[in-house]
């Protein structure tokens, strides 16, 4: 079995159809589209050759986008799609990556993503943002890593001052996706991850991204998809200068 690697044209055609279908309406404001992310996965032929019943059974896009306005989360049998949710409101922002890889439903168990990837463990998954996972946080280990050291030791300190009368400590809250795209690079079928434009907050920072994006293409292929074009943005290790700003 290949992978969707080999079919950029039909990958190109996946995120044209998930741009058109739920892009959610308005614009940022600086003017851009509202950042998104979702991800499919479908039987493998549908991955070998575009058609566009490949989403059949799912909802209209005019629900999704409805769940999407009310909930920030749409999930489907094929098909799960986030926005971001609290954006600028410090540590409760979730971003619409995270939402789909790393927080699990309480209803369902696990990670949207997870199970996803659980119902065709032979099928093809492709994961779609909008704009390029931020550096400050998506991409970011080391903050969270630091995140989990500093509830450690406030733990510790706790347990020090009196151990009879132990004092709750908030939770680190992880928001990194690297280690949870873990879960697409040991899926079975094809796999692709894909972005359209890079975030505008990391555009000056193009050697930082490129590091970090080298991370998720050793992963999961990588490819910047506008149009009726897709770029892979590994290659060996080679780095795809069109895939950064």
């Amino acid at each position: 079995m290949y992978n969707c690697i080999y079919r950029p044209t039909v990958l190109a055609e996946i995120t044209k159809y998930i741009q058109r279908e739920y892009q959610p309406p308005g614009q940022t404001a600086s003017g851009q589209k509202i950042q998104f992310a979702a991800a499919i996965n479908v039987p493998s032929t549908f991955c070998e050759r575009f058609q566009n019943n490949f989403l059949s059974g799912e909802s209209d896009s005019n629900t999704v986008k409805e769940k999407l306005r009310t909930e920030y989360l749409y999930q489907g049998q094929k098909l799960i799609v986030a926005t971001p949710q609290n954006i600028g409101k410090g540590s409760g922002a979730v971003h619409s990556e995270r939402k789909l890889l790393i927080c699990d439903d309480n209803n369902r168990g696990g990670t949207p993503m997870k199970n996803l990837l659980a119902r065709d463990k032979d099928g093809c998954a492709v994961f779609y943002t909008h704009n390029s996972p931020c550096l400050e946080f998506c991409l970011n280990q080391v903050k969270d890593d630091n995140e989990v050291n500093k509830e450690r030791i406030k733990k510790q300190r706790n347990e020090k001052k009196d151990p009879d009368n132990q004092r709750d400590v908030a939770r680190a809250v992880q928001k990194c996706i690297l280690n949870s795209l873990d879960m697409m690079a040991n899926h079975k079928g094809m796999k692709a991850f894909v972005f359209s434009e890079v975030y505008d907050l990391d555009l000056t920072e193009r050697v930082k991204l490129e590091t970090a994006l080298t991370k998720v293409a050793k992963k999961v292929p990588l490819f910047k998809c506008n149009g009726d074009s897709c770029v892979q943005c590994l290659i060996g290790n080679v780095f795809n200068n069109l895939c950064l700003p």
